[in-house]
């Protein structure tokens, strides 16, 4: 690995490996020149990265030769690709955000979200993509649990503030 490169997945890293497993879908291996177009960005780049990965155990690969992802690879793409797809559908199917749009939001948000915070994605998920009045107080439950995880017991002020401001809004916008 390059000199002062830290050996984690970095998020452009977890990007290439969602590449890949995407390519994987359809044919065997990946090639750096598959990737390198589905990307946009040169060959030195993806031959660095592609690197990176197989340092880090997430793939296989030898100069010049085809990418496979490791178990440990195709497990870690899996996971990206199903909280990156909740978090797509949410944006898309809840919030009426355009789906190019909300994917472009998915594939950015899934980077920084923690083990835990994805668990809550996936509940709030469940919850809410599908929401009929049955729902309804699991809905409240979950809000419930998540403020007892942030030591909320009541929202502030400014956030009531917030929240009359926007409906303030909306009315001025009618």
């Amino acid at each position: 690995m390059a000199r002062g490169r830290k050996k984690i997945l970095t998020p452009a890293l977890e990007d290439y490996l969602t590449i890949i497993y995407e390519i994987q879908q359809k044919q065997p291996a990946a090639r750096i020149s598959t990737i390198a177009r589905k990307v946009g960005v040169s060959l030195p780049s993806v031959t660095n990265a592609v690197r990176r990965l197989a340092d880090l155990g997430y793939v296989e690969y030898e100069k010049y030769g085809l990418i496979v992802l490791t178990n440990k690879g195709k497990r870690k793409a899996q996971i990206m690709r199903v909280l990156q797809q909740r978090i797509c559908n949410f944006f898309y199917y809840v919030l009426g955000v355009p789906v190019d749009v909300s994917d472009k939001i998915s594939k950015h948000l899934s980077h920084y979200l923690t083990a835990r915070a994805r668990e809550r994605v996936k509940e709030f998920y469940r919850l809410i993509l599908d929401f009929d009045e049955t729902k309804a107080k699991d809905l409240r439950k979950f809000i419930e649990e998540s403020r007892k995880l942030v030591n909320v017991e009541q929202l502030p002020q400014e956030v009531l503030e917030d929240i009359k401001a926007a409906e303030i809004e909306e009315e001025e916008g009618d």
